[in-house]
């Protein structure tokens, strides 16, 4: 898959957190473990909001920064990205997941800061900063949260 546009790569990676959620939601009905099953429905839940979010910022997006052409970079390839998402398939306690989480939130990370490089203006490059301020946020929250349930 090759980027055309900068909404063809929000919609991209609307389809990522859509596909954590899914694998996070198919583990945690393997799982018969409560607390495994509740850290796995809450990293889905996360997933999920974070997809809807992306939806919802295409919607309210300025139509002229949405339609901006991409510079493409050698050093960044999208068509790997969905085999990077951390499978989590060893996922057997909390501390497997609280491995996986910084992985499953690195690739996009790395994503937005080269982005933010490779930017055409000012509105381009902010906005890559801010998406990847938020996915740290974001990784932050996941794990302080997953934390705390295996303390308890």
């Amino acid at each position: 898959m090759a980027f055309k546009q900068l909404k063809d790569l929000i919609e991209w990676i609307t389809e990522y957190h859509e596909l954590l959620e899914q694998q996070y939601e198919t583990l945690a009905g393997m799982r018969k473990d409560e607390r495994m099953h509740m850290a796995l429905s809450f990293l889905a839940s996360r997933e999920h909001i974070q997809a809807e979010a992306k939806e919802d910022f295409l919607q309210d997006a300025d139509d002229d920064l949405m339609d901006a052409w991409l510079v493409d970079s050698q050093q960044f390839d999208s068509r790997r990205i969905p085999g990077q998402i951390p499978a989590c398939t060893g996922c057997l306690d909390i501390q497997d997941i609280l491995k996986n989480i910084p992985g499953s939130h690195k690739t996009l990370t790395e994503m937005y800061e080269l982005r933010s490089k490779l930017a055409q203006n000012d509105r381009e490059a902010e906005l890559f900063r801010e998406l990847a301020s938020s996915q740290q946020a974001e990784a932050r929250l996941q794990s302080r949260d997953i934390g705390r349930l295996e303390m308890y």
